[in-house]
């Protein structure tokens, strides 16, 4: 009897052991606890992806500049900006718009002022900004 009792208690548990033909013993598993073993993963993966994504960092994006005038040639100080935001943010950024002065219509140096930018949505310089654009009256 106490063999019997003993026998239908393994059968409850979560995992039993059964005897197979050759000897061997083969593990049973529930499926109710793999599957919930596979949503909390799930949700812990999707709780390191949050945190991950929201983690501030800084990257290199590259300038350019809207509406240029036509009939002069402009060049900008630097290729790209180092700007600073979530790493969410960082991936949305492809390059940073320069809208340039109104006075930036004759030839000469000018200097761009953070107002003139036009930043990715969630991020801001990471440092002081030093951009100087050069116009010059192209030769057509």
């Amino acid at each position: 009897m106490k063999s019997e009792k003993g026998a239908r208690d393994m059968n409850r548990k979560h995992q039993n052991v059964t005897a197979v033909e050759s000897g061997e013993y083969a593990v049973h598993r529930n499926r109710r606890n793999d599957i919930i073993a596979a949503v909390v993963c799930l949700f812990l993966a999707f709780l390191v992806w949050l945190f991950v994504m929201n983690t501030e960092d800084t990257a290199f994006v590259a300038l350019e500049i809207t509406d240029p005038a036509s009939g002069y040639t402009f060049v900008l100080s630097d290729s790209m900006i180092e700007v600073k935001g979530s790493v969410l943010s960082l991936k949305r950024a492809d390059r940073v718009e320069i809208v340039l002065p109104p006075e930036a219509v004759t030839e000469g140096t000018y200097r761009i002022e953070l107002e003139d930018l036009v930043l990715p949505a969630g991020t801001t310089p990471a440092g002081a900004l030093e951009l100087i654009v050069t116009v010059e009256k192209s030769g057509s």
